[in-house]
């Protein structure tokens, strides 16, 4: 994963520069690969991203979501979500002396996000998502059952708790039309505060490789 993200900032680094030159040829018109869009001072975004990451040197696939208004083609204000994919295989044995037990849980908040030269149809961005998130412990002794009009799932959780998350990050963008973008990067999570039974607390802190896509008027 560092050798990856050494890689990346080289790769961000050659697109910003290029991003320049393309930038003071072309003034302020956003270019796209397909196409040429507006110059709205107000947009708005709406991006779906798929990641990959390691809990306890265990493959976690996540699903996300973002959405939120754009000022000025460079300054993204808003809000996203983030969801382990494969809790199946996030098994951990020994939870407690009679039970192993599956990690379910997800992490979201505000989203800041500064796009430099994003007049040229490649740049770069970094994001910022400051907010919260919460895991549970599934015990893998059962399932829910439906007592009396409701599902009884007391006995099924092991553990839970709530933490804060700060992940700040790179990515390198694409415009592929007037409406829609590319994405590719790297981000670190930091969760602070997680406490759980038998597990570290720093479990959550780790990088985050994603790519995704992002609807809007930009």
């Amino acid at each position: 994963m560092k050798r990856f993200t050494i890689l990346f900032a080289c790769f961000a680094v050659a697109l910003s520069l290029n991003a320049q030159n393309e930038e003071g040829k072309s003034g302020n018109e956003i270019q796209t690969i397909f196409g040429k869009s507006g110059q709205p001072k107000v947009g708005w975004f709406i991006g779906l991203d798929q990641g990959y990451t390691q809990l306890d040197e265990k493959d976690v696939w996540q699903g996300g979501l973002n959405f939120g208004m754009i000022i000025d083609h460079q300054l993204s204000l808003g809000l996203a979500g983030y969801g382990w994919c494969n809790h199946d295989r996030l098994h951990f044995a020994d939870v407690t002396e009679t039970e192993g037990a599956y990690l379910e849980g997800g992490y979201g908040g505000v989203l800041l996000e500064y796009t430099l030269f994003p007049t040229s149809p490649v740049h770069i961005t970094f994001p910022v998502l400051i907010g919260g998130g919460g895991v549970t412990y599934i015990s893998d002794q059962g399932l829910p059952e439906w007592d009396e009009d409701e599902w009884d799932t007391d006995y099924d959780v092991l553990d839970y708790d709530v933490f804060f998350v700060v992940e700040p990050g790179i990515r390198a963008e694409i415009n592929l039309l007037k409406f829609m973008k590319l994405n590719a990067g790297v981000s670190y999570r930091y969760a602070d505060g997680v406490q759980l039974i038998n597990t570290s607390g720093d479990i959550f802190n780790n990088f985050n490789a994603t790519v995704g896509l992002k609807f809007g008027k930009f």
